[in-house]
């Protein structure tokens, strides 16, 4: 009788250890599974904040520039000459630029079938592709928009990124946006707006005006034509 009770007391405690660490090793299952899914939705929401709107850019709705200051006419024409270089494919295409002089500014007035990714990429080139005393002190990329005022949009290479191969701007509706030059090869290109990244126009605008260029003369300046030659 003493056994039969002593067996009976060792299955009831076996039962309820069985219970307790069942339990506990399901809702730890259940709080593993309700975190990960918390964080993949943090995640989620967080790449989604960075990846930003990507917005097509026709290029054929733009007048495109760029604006360089304190640098000579050699200097540019030279550089973009070995931007053309640089695929060193056998074919190429002949592209006009124009080159305005505005005080101690040189405005590059870009040919409209250039695509989105070389006339971006040209903005970062010039900004000092090799050791030159004529490297401008700003290059800066404006594409003013042929209807509307509120879609042009003014760039420049991203000053807190060391690679130098993303640039940041702003629309003219205040939209802030980034290019990761690498990946603009696309026919509309990869500008993508980010709520994160603060551009001014106005600021910006005002600062080139500061510096010597008033940028609502630009349509208007005398551009002398120059013939291009770029592999593709």
């Amino acid at each position: 009788m003493k056994y039969i009770i002593i067996g009976i007391i060792a299955i009831v405690i076996i039962l309820i250890l069985f219970n307790q660490f069942g339990e506990k090793k399901e809702n730890n299952v259940i709080s593993q599974s309700e975190n990960s899914f918390e964080t993949k939705d943090n995640t989620s929401e967080k790449e989604k904040s960075t990846l930003g709107t990507l917005k097509k850019i026709k290029s054929q709705d733009y007048s495109r520039y760029i604006l360089t200051k304190s640098t000579t006419e050699s200097y540019i024409l030279k550089g973009i000459k070995e931007y053309g270089e640089l695929s060193g494919n056998e074919e190429f295409n002949i592209y006009n630029l124009g080159i305005a002089e505005y005080g101690d500014w040189k405005i590059i007035k870009v040919d409209p079938s250039i695509s989105f990714y070389v006339y971006h990429n040209l903005v970062g080139w010039l900004s000092g592709y090799e050791e030159n005393t004529a490297i401008p002190e700003f290059s800066i990329g404006f594409s003013k928009n042929k209807t509307n005022s509120q879609e042009d949009y003014l760039f420049f290479l991203d000053p807190e990124n060391e690679y130098g191969d993303s640039q940041i701007g702003t629309f003219g509706n205040g939209k802030s946006f980034s290019i990761y030059l690498p990946e603009a090869y696309e026919e509309y290109g990869n500008l993508t707006i980010k709520k994160e990244i603060q551009v001014s126009m106005k600021e910006n605008v005002d600062y080139i005006s500061e510096q010597g260029f008033n940028i609502s003369d630009i349509e208007s300046l005398k551009y002398i034509e120059h013939k291009i030659k770029m592999n593709e």
